[in-house]
């Protein structure tokens, strides 16, 4: 799956191969999921052994990432990332703390939302955008678009903001998102420039965004 049109050119990302879910991680990472059942163990392998291969690839310090209150990853100090995964396939994507002043990154599986779920997800225009798009995936595709912008800002402003905190508009046709804040949200978002984009395969959803400092 192409995904390297989702990013800036002086990013990295790095979807995982098969020993990348395998693989142990370093004592201090393995420690965070010792409890965990093979499913989490497996998929939290996958991100943070893609992540190292994605920073390694911008000669960023080697150290273990842990991760925060919100369960975030805590990247190296002059770096940023984010790592998606669903059951059959993650991704990592790395930058520099510069130009990118952060990004985000989720992956979906082409599925409905489970029913009732869209309530807590859709602002009223984006159930109307759900219900003149039928059959494109369009509640996981917002849903997914959520998911990369929290990712994307949260590491900035610190505050957790809810689906109902910014309302999506999208252009089908280039493939891209934008968004703004609704009156549910609490805080006003960083002024940077947002750029917002998603990709549809046979199987998965990608969406990802970023921010440039102008």
């Amino acid at each position: 799956m192409n995904l390297s049109h989702l990013f800036p050119a002086d990013t990295t990302f790095v979807i995982a191969d098969e020993p990348m879910w395998q693989t142990p991680l370093r004592s201090e990472e393995e420690a965070l999921i010792a409890g965990a059942v093979e499913k989490r163990k497996r998929e939290f392998r996958a991100g943070r052994n893609a992540a190292h291969e994605a920073l390694a690839r911008l000669n960023a310090p080697d150290a273990p990432l842990l991760r925060g209150e919100r369960r975030e990853p805590l990247w190296p100090t002059g770096y940023l990332g984010s790592i998606a995964h669903c059951h059959d396939l993650c991704v990592a994507v790395c930058a520099q703390d510069g130009e990118v002043a952060g990004v985000g990154i989720d992956v979906e599986p082409l599925d409905p939302l489970p029913k009732g779920v869209d309530r807590y997800v859709h602002t009223e225009a984006e159930a109307a955008f759900v219900a003149d798009n039928p059959g494109a995936h369009p509640g996981r595709l917002i849903f997914s678009a959520k998911e990369s912008l929290y990712k994307c800002f949260y590491p900035l402003v610190q505050r957790f903001f809810g689906f109902h905190s910014v309302a999506l508009s999208f252009d089908r046709e280039r493939q891209h998102y934008h968004f703004t804040a609704t009156d549910r949200c609490e805080f006003e978002f960083p002024p940077l420039r947002f750029e917002g984009r998603y990709t549809i395969g046979e199987r998965h959803l990608v969406t990802a965004c970023y921010l440039l400092r102008d």
